[in-house]
């Protein structure tokens, strides 16, 4: 049975049959005897487009010495014996110049690593099925990619653009499918960088798509991590939508007319991130979104750990598109983790408990976390989470346990301000205990949850530090390539 013309999309290979291009009229009469002699021996053409509802434009490139020359030819789907999708990039390597293998073998490993299909037309692919030389030393590679993952897009485009500047040849041209359309991958890497408009193709047409940039991505992620790690319950301590915790002055809604604040702050400094901004930059832009988040809230403190935690993790973002948690972690104490801990000492005009209680307790706090690049939560929270993530499948107790872990150690600034030492290491034992012999797997954990949150509340304390960690995490399962 002929195929549908819907079921064709670009690069995808079709034999036709013998007596297809009789009809024919529009084919000069030396491309009528290259196509028909390319037929019968059993060769497919590649489909360009659609050209109607029920007709196909087929084409291939004629492999003759000098000058190339593309043939094409409309015709209707029961012209056609079978059908076949783009070359695999595995099956096309044998056929590459040696020369063009070392970048291969690296395409296939990030393609492995990253999740993404690749698959090749153009030069190297009608080389499969020709037998006579397709390939010169200018002919490009022409890449088909698909990501298989969510998330799994830039940072692969950002290794593949590394690739290339380290192997210029062959030069790797081609396109990003997405849905039904197309987009030239070296225009959407800028575009999601930088923003902007690229041109997308489908099987029938062209059109422009806009693409936000990177800046915009990650203050959207930002905003909606801080709204899952609000909308987490029970957390010990903390506001939910069950109840305000600990906090007689904070409510739900107040951190969502906070979080709508915040939205233009996280772009900001990702692109100052992005342009390579010190810290000095990064502060300032961290004051002037205190200063809207108070005017939001009437003088509530809800986000200010936030604004830093986050802030420094979207700025690295930007400097960093596409690495992984460590690396962004890594950038953060490389980059910037010296001024972190030598503005320590700066008089701001509202200066944090936080700061107190480092200067009265000697304790580490938020500052020594982002200066030594989040060890906390590199080295409890994200793990805990891909474990309890992986055996239950449940994110909100993946979240809960990762949470939880990192309040067990962290010198959670806090938790002292309210209730001194000891309400800290009553927060950090209750917090270990609910992580003891994984009982994060069994189903009366939640309720167990519930009575530490009971019990401080009633201690008036509140875990704010580990929230703010609770919220990076959620952030870089977004920004982060794992």
């Amino acid at each position: 049975m002929p195929p549908e013309a819907g079921t064709l999309r670009r690069h995808d290979w079709a034999w036709l049959k013998p007596e297809a291009l009789t009809a024919c009229r529009e084919l000069e009469a030396e491309d009528r005897t290259f196509l028909q002699k390319w037929v019968d021996s059993g060769r497919p053409l590649v489909v360009a487009r659609r050209n109607a509802p029920h007709a196909l434009r087929l084409g291939v490139t004629r492999p003759e010495p000098g000058p190339r020359r593309r043939v094409g030819v409309t015709v209707a789907p029961d012209c056609i014996l079978r059908t076949m999708p783009p070359l695999a990039l595995a099956d096309v390597v044998r056929h590459a110049p040696p020369a063009w293998h070392p970048t291969l073998r690296t395409l296939q490993r990030l393609a492995r690593c990253h999740a993404v299909d690749i698959r090749v037309y153009g030069s190297l692919a009608l080389q499969y099925f020709s037998p006579q030389p397709c390939l010169n030393a200018d002919s490009d590679l022409d890449l088909l990619l698909e990501p298989r993952q969510a998330g799994a897009l830039e940072p692969f485009l950002a290794a593949l653009a590394r690739l290339q500047a380290r192997h210029p040849l062959p030069r790797m041209d081609g396109e990003v499918r997405r849905g039904d359309w197309a987009v030239p991958w070296r225009e959407l890497a800028t575009a999601l960088h930088a923003g902007g408009w690229v041109l997308a193709k489908s099987d029938q047409g062209l059109t422009l798509q806009r693409e936000p940039g990177l800046p915009g991505r990650v203050a959207r992620a930002a905003v909606r991590a801080l709204h899952q790690e609000l909308m987490l319950a029970p957390k010990p301590g903390l506001v939910s939508p069950r109840d305000n915790g600990a906090h007689a002055d904070m409510q739900p809604a107040l951190f969502l007319k906070s979080l709508f604040s915040l939205r233009h702050y996280f772009a900001r400094v990702a692109e100052a991130g992005a342009q390579g901004a010190s810290f000095a930059p990064l502060q300032a832009l961290g004051r002037q979104a205190e200063v809207r988040m108070m005017q939001a809230t009437d003088g509530v403190n809800t986000h200010r750990g936030a604004i830093f935690h986050l802030g420094l993790m979207a700025a690295a973002a930007g400097a960093c598109p596409g690495a992984d948690a460590p690396t962004l972690c890594r950038h953060i104490a490389q980059r910037w983790g010296r001024d972190i801990l030598a503005s320590a000492g700066d008089h701001a005009p509202h200066a944090s408990h936080g700061r107190w209680v480092t200067q009265r307790y000697g304790l580490g706090g938020a500052r020594c976390q982002a200066a030594a690049g989040f060890p906390v939560l590199l080295e409890q929270g994200l793990p805990l989470y891909r474990r309890v993530l992986g055996a239950t499948g449940a994110a909100d107790r993946a979240a809960l346990a990762a949470f939880l872990a990192m309040m067990a150690v962290l010198d959670d600034s806090n938790l002292v301000w309210r209730g001194g030492l000891a309400g800290l290491r009553f927060a950090q034992s209750g917090a270990a205990r609910l992580l003891a012999d994984e009982a994060w797997r069994h189903s009366d954990w939640p309720a167990r949850v519930e009575v530490l949150h009971r019990q401080f509340v009633a201690r008036h304390l509140s875990p704010g530090g580990s929230a703010d960690l609770l919220a990076l995490l959620l952030l870089l399962r977004e920004i982060a390539c794992d």
